[in-house]
């Protein structure tokens, strides 16, 4: 089961980036997103363009990232209660130059 909710999850969110206007125009088609054995998940920020990252991340990357979670959370709450599950607690690995960890809890309604 863990096995395909990984599988799924890297699917669904790498899939969220493609149909993002803001950020999907940015990639150079490497994959954003990925999601190891455990579930947690990395996001590599360095794949966005020089530009979007000195315009939307360098400054302030923390707020960055928490401003990402929260737009990214109603598609991952939508993938929650596709597989069943109410509640889940997330770890996501930022990467811009080092990386940065952030627990995330989503409860699916």
């Amino acid at each position: 089961m863990q096995k395909e909710f990984n599988k799924q999850l890297n699917i669904h969110l790498n899939q969220w980036v493609q149909n993002s206007q803001s950020i999907g125009g940015s990639l150079p088609g490497q994959p954003f997103f990925s999601v190891d054995v455990n579930s947690d998940i990395t996001v590599n920020l360095n794949l966005l363009s020089d530009a979007y990252r000195f315009k939307h991340i360098v400054t302030e990357p923390g707020n960055y990232c928490q401003m990402f979670l929260s737009v990214l959370e109603p598609y991952l709450a939508q993938f929650l209660i596709q597989f069943g599950i109410r509640e889940y607690e997330f770890t996501f690995c930022f990467l811009i130059h080092g990386a940065t960890f952030k627990d995330y809890m989503l409860t699916a309604a």
